[in-house]
């Protein structure tokens, strides 16, 4: 494991760095044989507030007409409902159980390729401005880009309170645009924080569907504590109205964007999606990174620009890791390890086939999987050994359990997901394996420990988890896959595959304490259902 060390303040050594926003000025003509290239993340954005996803209110009408202009995926997945892990699939186009990144003790290494390095070797001029500290620099998101700008985000206030917005973003994304020479095709990675919770854009936009937040609105505090004081419709309405608002605010942000390429001719193409969504109510909380649910990983999908069909829409069922292989196959890159797919295809009229997409988090004591395939979804809470199964294409709120009913189904989906999560332990010799604060997964099933024979395989979630062995008098461990304690060695009970690519993070006292104050990191976080 490589140790990554870098303080908060991380406005130093980005790169080129603009002290105000863009003057106004001109970009330059593009290259008319390579389109430049825009990927955009919305943070926590639901698919089904854009409009062109249905959502009642005009929240996005740029978007739209990206959507209407292009391609629109109706059934969009992300593998993971926080930004971290979502991230690093969406720009490695590999999932979670392949890259491990599922909690913040950890990043990518340097020897699994991201898009922006491949961009950045195919000749395109590579920039990266993100709002939240989970894509940021620490967390090896600055790979590959010619420049990269993080903000600094390093407190609650800055990071909650609208510290960093759209605007900001667009600004600094234009004015190291407008320095590009002639001819020089690009690619921007933008991030934005707006749709986070608190919500909090500037007007008009503040007062655009409701009014405008006042003293004593309702602050995010956690999942759990809504668990137990969930707001009221009153209170979650003006919250789903501030949150619309925000999305209308990233919109202008974008189509201004959108403007200023267009003025000096240039040829774009636009991949807007999120890293997942928002809970409002739905499960009786608000927040996400806790359950699996449609309201967290159904996100929005829009492709369009030039070469690419127009007002196409795709019903079949992508994901956020179909997005680093499909950008690359527009620039003829070769690198990745995807496990998702060139989407040029699908784009073209193919179909794709059935195709299983797994989903997990492990955040605040969950321990939750996910897998959707063939029109079917499993929940399967490993805390509770709660499992429930829906039918997103005829009840996209998953409001439904079938799981009474379709036994058979969820047995079978979730042999599927066991099986796709790998069994990189191996038993050298028999004995009875067990998991601290996590669970062995074998034959289909979660238990607390497993007796193994010589030869037995299994998984560990989550990934970190202390892994002991016993025989008899005899214990050995803790092991562990990620996190403090050491891999098995030779001579061991038990060995281990590689899997994965993970550099350890050290987190300064500063960052922890920034994380600590938003939520994001609670040690000594109670269970679910109960006050922190």
């Amino acid at each position: 494991m490589v140790s990554r060390m870098i303080p908060l303040l991380m406005l130093a050594g980005c790169g080129w760095l603009t002290d105000t926003p863009s003057d106004g000025a001109a970009l330059q003509a593009g290259d008319t044989a390579r389109p430049d290239v825009i990927l955009v993340s919305i943070d926590t954005l639901r698919a089904d507030h854009l409009s062109s996803y249905g959502h009642s209110r005009e929240t996005s009408p740029f978007i739209d007409s990206l959507a209407a202009d292009g391609v629109r995926f109706s059934h969009a997945r992300s593998a993971s409902p926080w930004t971290l892990p979502a991230h690093t699939t969406m720009l490695s186009g590999q999932l979670p159980s392949t890259h491990r990144i599922v909690e913040d003790n950890v990043t990518l290494d340097a020897s699994i390729p991201v898009l922006p390095e491949l961009m950045k070797a195919q000749g395109y001029a590579t920039a990266g401005v993100v709002a939240t500290l989970y894509v940021s620099e620490l967390f090896g998101f600055d790979r590959g880009f010619d420049h990269f700008e993080d903000f600094g985000i390093h407190t609650e206030k800055a990071n909650l309170s609208g510290g960093t917005t759209a605007d900001m973003v667009v600004d600094d994304a234009l004015g190291w645009w407008e320095q590009q020479p002639a001819g020089q095709p690009v690619f921007l990675f933008l991030h934005v924080y707006d749709a986070h919770y608190a919500y909090d854009p500037p007007e008009p936009y503040a007062s655009m569907f409701d009014r405008p937040p006042q003293k004593g609105d309702p602050k995010y505090r956690n999942y759990f504590h809504f668990k137990k004081k969930p707001l009221t419709p009153e209170q979650f309405e003006h919250q789903l109205a501030q949150y619309d608002e925000s999305i209308r605010f990233v919109d202008a942000q974008l189509q201004r964007l959108s403007e200023a390429a267009a003025e000096a001719g240039r040829n774009v193409r636009w991949v807007v999606t999120a890293d997942h969504g928002e809970e409002f109510g739905e499960r009786g909380s608000w927040g996400h990174a806790h359950t699996l649910y449609s309201e967290q990983l159904h996100v929005p999908l829009v492709v369009s620009g030039p070469g690419l069909p127009e007002g196409a829409v795709i019903d079949e069922v992508v994901g956020t890791h179909d997005v680093a292989p499909t950008i690359a196959g527009w620039v003829g890159a070769e690198g990745l390890a995807p496990d998702g797919l060139d989407l040029a295809e699908a784009m073209g009229g193919a179909k794709l086939g059935a195709r299983p997409f797994p989903g997990e988090t492990t955040r605040f004591k969950t321990n939750r999987l996910s897998l959707y395939r063939d029109g079917l979804r499993l929940e399967w809470d490993l805390s509770k050994d709660r499992r429930e199964l829906f039918a997103p294409g005829a009840d996209p709120a998953e409001a439904t359990d079938l799981a009474m009913d379709r036994p058979d189904d969820v047995d079978r989906l979730q042999h599927e997901l066991v099986a796709l999560l790998g069994h990189p332990w191996t038993a050298v010799e028999a004995g009875m394996v067990s998991a601290k604060k996590g669970y062995v997964v074998a034959n289909g099933k979660r238990l607390r420990s497993l007796k193994v024979e010589a030869g037995d395989r299994f998984q560990v979630l989550p990934y970190d988890a202390e892994v002991h062995w016993r025989s008899g008098e005899r214990q050995v461990g803790p092991f562990g896959a990620q996190g403090d304690h050491p891999r098995p060695e030779g001579g061991a009970p038990l060995s281990l595959e590689e899997a994965g690519a993970a550099a350890d993070v050290v987190l300064t006292d500063d960052v922890r304490a920034a994380l600590e104050a938003i939520g994001y990191m609670q040690e000594d976080q109670v269970d679910e259902g109960t006050s922190p």
